[in-house]
């Protein structure tokens, strides 16, 4: 059995993202909250370990701080790859098999892909699509899924791209993907059908108050990550979600007007 944890959008570099736990890297806006993130993130992360594999999902880095220039403030795009780096190296896997997909350009491109330095530092491949045959089963990793709302519809875009790449594969004369990873939407999700499953892996980036909350109104959000137990002749894998308990905390005052 191969062992592979799946992870994504920990958007190092933002005030609501994943950071190591040193003065190096953490916010000096929300340098407690991001203490207690890494409190829960790395104990749990390797419990569930040891990994044979990783696969990296997009928006390592947060980027230039393009959306909210406020939320971001590790501005040195370097030092947000360095700590993506870091983030990865403590998984202990082997660098070859550390794979990386790379995320949305508006967080990680400008003059050159960022979440390539992080390949680059590491040694490992850096792609935008990450096809993978884990013993026996075909693996398709890809950052952009679409998102929805709807507690019942967030099957609907994955279900779409399992019959997209299903069709694909029947039109084209190869095989289709037995999973499908996917980031970007920030909560946990799985679908199957004809024995083919697509996952949404939950994000490594907190829904914080006063930082990305601009963004993140969403009534469904997740954090943590997903192993995959990869066996050759088992009928599926099989994908344990771990999740962060998270209370979200918003500022409950409304602020009295006098005339």
């Amino acid at each position: 059995m191969r062992k592979i944890l799946f992870l994504t959008d920990p958007h190092c570099g933002n005030d609501a993202g994943l950071a190591l736990p040193t003065a190096d890297y953490l916010s000096p806006n929300t340098h407690d909250i991001q203490l207690q993130f890494a409190d829960w993130f790395f104990p749990e992360m390797k419990a569930h370990g040891p990994y044979d594999g990783v696969m990296a999902l997009g928006d390592l880095v947060d980027g230039e701080g393009k959306k909210g220039t406020m939320d971001t403030y590790l501005t040195k795009i370097d030092r947000q790859a360095d700590c993506a780096a870091e983030i990865l190296e403590a998984t202990g896997v082997d660098h070859n098999y550390i794979w990386i997909v790379r995320g949305t350009p508006f967080h990680t491109a400008g003059v050159l892909e960022y979440e390539d330095l992080v390949a680059h530092k590491l040694g490992c491949t850096c792609e935008n699509v990450q096809k993978k045959c884990i013993e026996g089963w075909n693996v398709h990793g890809k950052h952009v899924l679409g998102r929805s709302d709807v507690p019942y519809g967030q099957g609907t875009p994955l279900m779409k791209e399992l019959n997209r790449l299903e069709n694909e594969a029947f039109r084209e004369d190869k095989d289709a993907p037995d999973v499908i990873a996917r980031g970007h939407v920030h909560y946990d999700s799985l679908v199957k059908k004809h024995n083919r499953q697509a996952f949404a892996c939950p994000a490594l980036e907190l829904p914080l108050d006063g930082t990305n909350s601009r963004r993140y109104s969403s009534a469904e959000y997740d954090v943590g990550f997903v192993v995959g137990y990869f066996e050759k002749g088992q009928r599926i894998p099989l994908f344990e979600s771990v999740i962060m308990p998270l209370r979200l905390i918003k500022e409950g005052d409304y602020e009295c007007v006098n005339w």
